[in-house]
């Protein structure tokens, strides 16, 4: 639903595509080849997504692993299908792991150096990926690394070189970060005090302002959504996303929430305020979340990350405007299937980039599936595939 911006530079015969921090569809990917000649000289890859999921959430810690595995092998799968697609003469993986210095968010730093969690470094990245592509050429770069894209030759900064991912001296490695930076996080705290009174009121004008921007969304959210916030005059309370309005009250006894999201009350003031947006509070982990049935709903995080009624139309159109008839046929079970090319969630092309198991078609994309037999999504909510079977 929301991208970051890709761009690509085309300069003196070369051509660079940075898709850092952002999502290209395999078919945007060889776009931006062709656009720069038909060759890539550099490809830079998101390969650990900056995202909330599921390190914030409150899972078991069997079942967060087991989360945290699939969305790595997801992330890299996506990366290799994008590197497949366009065949760079090198493509580098960034992004990730990340790190957490300050009081509040530190117990987080348990991420770090999990073999199979959900953020991995770029030393892992690379060595998944050669192996996975062996004919392709990857490399990752460190602060103060430089590559000439007319030899491919690349220069390591003699200081960064000291530096892996691995080093086993990592727990002092952070600490002695945190307290070199300790004084610009007090400094960035102080800018966000606690709330005064009045916080659940402004709350209320809040959401009923944005339930006021998009019918559809709504419809499409049809859920309530409980906010535990901590701190002086913070609360419990319940936003009830239905179909025919949004409604804000204290939250009940008896009524059962499908996502629960908890926060400081000083974080909730800054997004009131307009001091920090709804995705920038996600981002910065500050806050858990829990949902049951575990089911991602897109467009309760659109909605928030949106927050215009613009752009909600814009999804609304895309979404209810398909144009279905170019269709392709998987097979599954000693059966065929007939399914839309393009995911309905935000057009990948499923005839290159989704994997079919377990009688479900996983678009790489954004890993949502859909059941073959009903075209429903089983992860997120989601418009249906419109699959049938034909054989």
């Amino acid at each position: 639903m929301c991208h970051d911006a890709a761009f690509l530079v085309v300069a003196d015969g070369r051509g660079v595509l940075h898709c850092n921090d952002a999502r290209l569809t395999a078919a945007q990917a060889r776009r931006a080849r062709h656009l720069a000649g038909g060759r890539l000289d550099l490809m830079a890859l998101q390969t650990s997504g900056a995202s909330w999921h599921p390190i914030c959430y409150e899972y078991p810690a069997e079942e967060m692993a087991k989360v945290a595995t699939d969305k790595r092998v997801s992330k890299l799968r996506a990366a290799q299908r994008l590197v497949r697609q366009t065949e760079p003469e090198l493509a580098v993986p960034f992004a990730g792991p990340p790190c957490f210095l300050d009081d509040e968010v530190r117990h987080l730093n348990w991420v770090l150096g999990q073999k199979d969690g959900a953020f991995c470094d770029p030393e892992v990245a690379t060595e998944w990926l050669r192996e996975h592509l062996p004919r392709q050429r990857f490399d990752h770069f460190l602060p103060g690394d430089a590559v000439d894209l007319d030899s491919g030759e690349v220069v390591r900064d003699p200081v960064s070189a000291a530096f892996s991912f691995a080093d086993a001296d990592r727990p002092a490695y952070l600490e002695r970060y945190a307290a070199d930076r300790a004084a610009h996080i007090a400094a960035a705290t102080a800018e966000h005090p606690e709330p005064g009174p009045g916080l659940f009121d402004r709350f209320t004008a809040h959401f009923e302002r944005l339930g006021g921007l998009s019918d559809y969304f709504l419809r499409q959210i049809a859920m309530l959504v409980r906010f535990e916030i901590t701190g002086p005059h913070g609360g419990v309370w319940d936003v009830d996303f239905a179909p025919d309005g949004l409604a804000v009250r204290e939250a009940a006894p008896g009524a059962r929430p499908h996502y629960r999201i908890t926060t400081a009350g000083r974080w909730l003031d800054a997004v009131l305020s307009g001091r920090l947006a709804w995705e920038d509070l996600l981002i910065s982990f500050r806050l858990s979340l829990y949902r049951d049935p575990d089911v991602y709903n897109d467009y309760l995080v659109g909605l928030l990350k949106h927050a215009n009624a613009p752009a909600l139309s814009a999804v609304e159109e895309y979404e209810t405007g398909r144009d279905e008839s170019e269709r392709i046929t998987v097979d599954w079970g000693g059966g065929r299937y007939d399914i839309p090319r393009y995911c309905p969630h935000a057009g990948e092309d499923l005839s290159i980039g989704a994997v079919v198991r377990n009688g479900q078609v996983h678009c790489l994309a954004h890993n949502f599936a859909f059941d073959l037999a009903t075209g429903a999504c089983v992860n997120a909510r989601a418009a249906n595939l419109t699959s049938r079977r034909v054989g």
